[in-house]
């Protein structure tokens, strides 16, 4: 009985101690993986909500370097509401890649022809299949627009390339004929957006091409904004013709590898509407209410431009020093996009969701001012900058 006893307690003992022991740590992690929404805070414009888009995008379906999910999922996160697949509709240098890698499903186990629409005569790609791929993405983030679109690409004699946006169909678009194309595309609702019209030029000048099918209302937009790229002139161009303005990343690579290594928001088009539906946006677009960002820079027509900045910044009354003359006033930037300010050789950088104070002296007729300045990061068209004067809060 003793022993039993003794053997007990070594035993409870034994216990304790492996209890006391410590699991294996076998696996410690530092961080999460995820990534949040940049969410970028735009102004309520006369009553318009101020929607984010890039109208032009590429993917491995074309000459692109990403898939349309990803593209979809880069839009969301970037803090974009609308994006516009844009994949060429004839040149796909990266379809040539995907027939080599997938030639033992031939049986011949032999690549098909790498293919280009302008010279076989017909698409080559079920687009419609690609639309359904990156559908099924978008309908995970309920609150991004995804809209169907294509390039229309030719040869520099016909000048440029051609975005046809919210097409039904896009195999029905295909012409060998470029001014039939740009017409089958319009036949089923599109909009065309004429892309990059400086590409490969050294004056902004339309080619015959271009200029006859402008004569005949065959383009709707235009870019002044291609990716990094600003055309001043262009927007004259825009303004003359009616057309809409569009800035736009046309991103072949990951959009992190471009902007976010930058520190700066994604090229787009900020576009007015009441809602964010094909129905609503695209009667924004018909009716020029968009804006560019590129690169801490907005441009657009003064009509929409003026509104934007007012609604963007307010002024309010400080203090006032009647013995020195001079107010002081207090300016404060309620979005993500930042304004420079320049009065003379001074410049002040008033960045997003940030406040600036400023003193401003009486006139020298003894008239008290309100601040008025240069905003050197917004473009009317003319390649001019507007002066305006600050509106004060009462």
């Amino acid at each position: 009985m003793k022993k039993l006893l003794i053997i007990l307690v070594l035993l409870a003992f034994g216990s304790s101690d492996a209890l006391a022991q410590k699991k294996e740590v076998v696996r410690r992690r530092f961080f999460t993986l995820g990534q949040d929404r940049t969410e970028i805070i735009t102004p309520k414009v006369k009553g318009f909500n101020c929607y984010k888009a890039d109208l032009h995008v590429h993917t491995i379906y074309s000459d692109g370097d990403v898939t349309p999910r990803e593209r979809i999922r880069e839009a969301w996160y970037d803090g974009l509401d609308i994006i516009a697949i844009t994949d060429h509709l004839g040149a796909r240098r990266y379809e040539k890649y995907m027939l080599k890698a997938l030639r033992k499903y031939n049986p011949d186990e032999q690549p098909y022809p790498y293919s280009h629409a302008g010279k076989c005569g017909r698409v080559m790609v079920d687009f419609n299949a690609v639309f359904e791929e990156a559908d099924k993405e978008a309908a995970k983030y309920p609150d991004l627009l995804y809209i169907h679109g294509t390039e229309i690409s030719r040869t520099q004699s016909t000048g440029s390339d051609y975005n046809a946006l919210f097409v039904k169909d896009i195999e029905a678009v295909f012409d060998k004929d470029p001014y039939q194309c740009i017409r089958n595309a319009r036949a089923q609702g599109a909009l065309i957006t004429h892309n990059h019209p400086v590409i490969r030029r050294d004056k902004c000048v339309m080619t015959e091409f271009e200029a006859t099918a402008m004569a005949q209302g065959l383009f709707d937009g235009i870019e002044i904004v291609n990716g990094n790229t600003f055309y001043p002139p262009i927007m004259r161009r825009a303004v003359d013709n009616d057309l809409y303005m569009v800035g736009a990343t046309d991103t072949h690579h990951p959009v992190s590898a471009v902007f976010k290594s930058l520190g700066i928001f994604r090229t787009m088009t900020l576009i007015l509407a009441k809602e964010n539906t094909e129905k609503a946006i695209k009667d924004a677009l018909l009716k020029r209410r968009t804006l560019v960002y590129c690169g801490g820079n907005i441009m657009g027509e003064e009509q929409w431009l003026r509104p934007f900045f007012d609604a963007s910044v307010t002024c309010r009354l400080q203090f006032e020093d009647k013995k020195a003359g001079a107010r002081t006033f207090v300016i404060t930037n309620n979005t993500s996009f930042p304004f420079i300010l320049r009065k003379g050789q001074i410049v002040r950088e008033l960045k997003g969701m940030e406040s600036i104070r400023v003193t401003v002296k009486r006139s020298k007729s003894g008239e008290w001012q309100d601040p008025r300045y240069r905003i050197d990061n917004l473009w009317l068209p003319d390649d001019k900058r507007p002066t305006w004067t600050l509106k004060v809060s009462k």
